[in-house]
């Protein structure tokens, strides 16, 4: 009965989420489940993914709520999520897991994500005061796996300043990889991107982020295209793009007439694929291909 109830504590914890992720960004309807938080019930095209510190404010958020529903529960309690990168270094592509893993009161005892074939190295989320760690991309990506060796149950194991201990878990799954994403994006000064896209093998859609950093889970923008809208384009015909999708845009249409105003300072503008779940941000698998930056 305990188990029973910890789970269904879960599911209104994440329901608040929900109802915060509805009530900030009315453009959105948001949901999810213990398999991640990157999940819509209303595929809006062409708008951004919410920022994850956006996430990370929900998630500390809703623990606040959910924590007096019951006095039986564990007064420190953890929740993840995430999706799968595909990285194509050799002729073999290879995977590792990026996740969110968040808590309710600082991880101060520190945080380990395993699912017993593979463990997740972790680093802080600025700002968050060990409340919030995400998947250490730059040591993961050298630790990087044949899929089937990422995907699978997680399970989480936190500690607070007190010595008091706290688990969950979640699940990522993909079936397959993709193809190697051919791509080549160009961002001028002005703002004007261009990018040139060859479908990918697998891939359901295609993207360009403004993200900080390469495997960045904040999305500071976003657009996306299924292989439908993209052969809605006309090939290029000759030249070194011959059999390419040209997409030509600006870093403002990447991003949401509601969300605020993007700050100064130096970004990636990044093609990417994915294999995706229910819609195009129920990421299963992303990979990640051409950039190039953008300074505001």
């Amino acid at each position: 009965m305990k188990k029973n109830h910890y789970q269904l504590k879960s599911c209104l914890f994440f329901c608040i989420v929900l109802f915060f992720c509805e009530s900030s960004q009315c453009e959105m309807k948001i949901c999810g489940d213990n398999h991640g938080i990157f999940k819509t019930i209303k595929q809006l095209k062409m708008k951004t993914i919410l920022n994850l510190k956006q996430y990370v404010i929900l998630l500390v958020a809703a623990f606040a709520m959910t924590s007096c529903l019951d006095s039986d529960d564990p007064d420190f309690q953890v929740v993840g999520g995430g999706y799968i990168i595909q990285v194509n270094n050799t002729s073999t592509p290879s995977f590792f897991p990026m996740v969110t893993i968040s808590a309710n009161e600082p991880m101060s005892g520190g945080c380990q994500v395993s699912n017993g074939k593979t463990n997740v190295s972790l680093k802080d989320i600025e700002g968050y005061a060990k409340q919030a760690v995400q998947t250490d991309a730059s040591t993961q990506i050298l630790l990087a796996k044949e899929l089937t060796e990422v995907t699978g149950q997680y399970t989480i194991k936190a500690v607070n300043g007190a010595g008091e201990a706290a688990e969950s878990w979640f699940s990522l799954s993909a079936s397959k990889g993709m193809g190697a994403l051919e791509s080549k994006i160009e961002c001028g000064d002005d703002g004007k991107i261009t990018a040139y896209f060859k479908l990918a093998e697998e891939a359901d859609y295609y993207y360009i982020f403004l993200q900080k950093d390469s495997y960045d889970l904040s999305k500071y923008g976003s657009k996306y295209w299924s292989e439908t809208d993209l052969k809605k384009v006309e090939p290029e015909m000759n030249g070194q793009y011959e059999g390419y999708y040209k997409l030509v845009l600006n870093v403002s249409d990447l991003l949401s007439s509601s969300s605020t105003e993007l700050a100064s300072g130096r970004y990636k503008v990044i093609a990417a694929a994915a294999i995706t779940g229910t819609n195009y941000t129920n990421f299963l698998v992303l990979q990640e291909g051409d950039y190039d930056t953008y300074t505001k």
